[in-house]
């Protein structure tokens, strides 16, 4: 007989998987959660939980989620289902949902007063009476919450004026965290339980690697062994392993080990105000060795846009663009992740408004003292992104001598229309929650919409085989810019889908952007830069 699995084949389902637990006490046995694929475009579904026999393949059902959609799950130390989470009502707020061996049956957790709270349970304790919670029930931005069940009494553990969670470490054998995350500009932690050998561990890695971001990327099972994995703004990563006994923390691997980061442009935390006051903050990537003084400068809006934002960590694009000597300008505008419930909401409708505003807030403060130049100032962006791109340079035409969409979004009336087609039941109320419902608002927040506005240098990138913003969104620009006689450059490639992905491909998209940019800032005020066919089709 041959080596490998005697898993046998059961009836075959139509669904997909993942391991809940893999019940390291009891090798033959995990959990898993069992997601059938949609019957139809029309309704999302549910997971199912089943204990599976790793040896025979044989499985028998735990619960089923309590509701439909994407739906994660925690586990105790003995393997029993606690906690189901998802967007199960709304696309606003997470739903908890909470069981016991006592009381097997699920029960909403953030109700009455937590009602309209996201609750998100991430370990429970050794001693099965305390669940760790990263929960917005305080001030709506997510702390870290312990839940005593004995007494059902919630303990501040962790918070932070400007940030939500960014992330955690927990400790070796995943009950408890011992170090929480923030980035309210650039990374800070706080370490938990000081007298946890686990905790005083990483205290001592942070010390060690101070300027960077130190974590725990796994531990062995008992704890002497850790794989670290430690980063910053100008280090993509290195992996190092640790053994406590022996104190010694030795290189492993790098994320990227042709980057020096000694040669890397330093990403500096900003805040400002934007047009109506409110607060936001940002990154600028000053080129290494130049004097921070009227430098040409590309302003690089992220995707998402919903709960998506740029960190303090090492970016390639901003590096891309800071080792040809721009500034490089990143605003986290209203609607981004990492702020809040508050400050994601406040994106709500504001595809074409208050985002747009807070770009051009943040390139209006760099401008404004002195670092960059106003006259060379270049818009670019993928996904969201380039709509933003786009967006930005028709609401403001005086202040962007060029723009770069790519892959990107720009008939909002189209959008809507496609997603009505391939999209979930929860999808389409996502979208019509935080995009807008009417045509009329849609078309108001179109790019195309505004095209004679438009005075900037444009070019394009998409995939025909895009599924996120189908190619069509970039068809439909381009005729348009066509019919208007609107000079434009374009690169699309037949088999690429939602960005380029193949490295040939990404190479000549950087190499036309970077030559695009540059004939583009130093053109003359008003003149087109483009000297190359409108369109190269691959």
């Amino acid at each position: 007989m041959s080596t490998g699995t005697r898993i046998r084949a059961a009836t075959a389902q139509y669904a997909s998987a993942q391991v809940i637990d893999p019940l390291i006490d009891d090798p033959s046995y995990a959990v898993i959660a069992v997601y059938p694929w949609r019957e139809s475009d029309t309704q999302d579904t549910g997971a199912i939980i089943y204990k599976i026999n790793v040896k025979n393949g044989l499985t028998s059902p735990i619960i089923s989620s309590p509701g439909r959609g994407e739906t994660s799950f925690l586990t105790d130390k003995k393997g029993f289902v606690r906690y189901a989470t998802g967007y199960f009502s709304n696309p606003v707020s997470v739903d908890t949902y909470v069981r016991s061996p006592e009381h097997p049956e699920w029960k909403k957790a953030n109700s009455g007063a937590l009602e309209r709270h996201n609750i998100e349970p991430i370990a429970f304790s050794e001693q099965q009476d305390t669940a760790y919670l990263i929960s917005d029930e305080k001030n709506g931005r997510s702390c870290l919450v312990a839940h005593h069940l004995s007494d059902d009494r919630r303990e501040e553990l962790a918070c932070d004026p400007v940030s939500a969670v960014a992330g955690y470490t927990p400790s070796h054998d995943q009950t408890q965290p011992i170090r929480v995350f923030f980035e309210p500009d650039k990374v800070e932690s706080i370490a938990l339980f000081s007298d946890d050998p686990d905790s005083r561990t990483l205290t001592a890695l942070t010390r060690s690697f101070s300027g960077q971001v130190a974590g725990i990327a796994s531990w062995s099972r008992d704890g002497s062994k850790a794989v670290v994995y430690v980063s910053s703004d100008r280090n993509p990563g290195v992996f190092y392993l640790l053994d406590r006994k022996a104190k010694t923390a030795d290189f492993l691997l790098a994320k990227r080990p042709w980057v020096d980061p000694e040669q890397m442009a330093e990403r500096q935390p900003i805040g400002f105000r934007s047009t109506d006051g409110m607060m936001v903050h940002g990154y600028l990537t000053l080129p290494k060795g130049m004097k921070p003084e009227n430098l040409p400068m590309v302003v690089i809006s992220h995707g998402g846009p919903f709960g998506f934002r740029d960190h303090w960590a090492f970016d390639e694009e901003a590096q891309m663009f800071a080792s040809r000597g721009y500034a490089v300008l990143q605003v986290n505008y209203r609607g981004s992740g990492g702020y809040g419930s508050a400050y994601q909401l406040a994106g709500k409708e504001q595809w074409g408004a208050g985002m747009i505003d807070d770009i051009a807030a943040g390139t209006h403060y760099v401008t404004g003292k002195g670092i960059a130049d106003p006259r060379r100032v270049c818009a670019y962006g993928a996904s969201f992104g380039g709509y933003a791109s786009l967006m930005g340079a028709v609401r403001y035409p005086e202040l962007y001598r060029c723009v770069v969409g790519y892959a990107g979004i720009y008939d909002l009336v189209q959008l809507k229309r496609e997603a009505a087609s391939s999209n979930t039941k929860m999808g389409r109320r996502y979208f019509d929650f935080y995009v807008g419902t009417s045509d009329e608002m849609l078309k108001a927040q179109s790019p195309t919409t505004y095209l004679d506005r438009l005075r900037a240098n444009v070019m394009l990138a998409h995939g025909e085989l895009d599924r996120n913003a189908e190619f069509d969104q970039y068809e439909t620009l381009r005729d348009a810019l066509k019919s208007r006689g609107y000079p434009f450059e374009s690169l699309t490639y037949a088999g690429e889908g939602h960005g380029f992905y193949s490295e040939a491909h990404r190479e000549e998209l950087y190499t036309r952007m970077l030559d695009f940019i540059a004939r583009s800032l130093s053109a003359p005020a008003g003149e087109s830069a483009s000297a190359m066919p409108d369109t190269v089709t691959r």
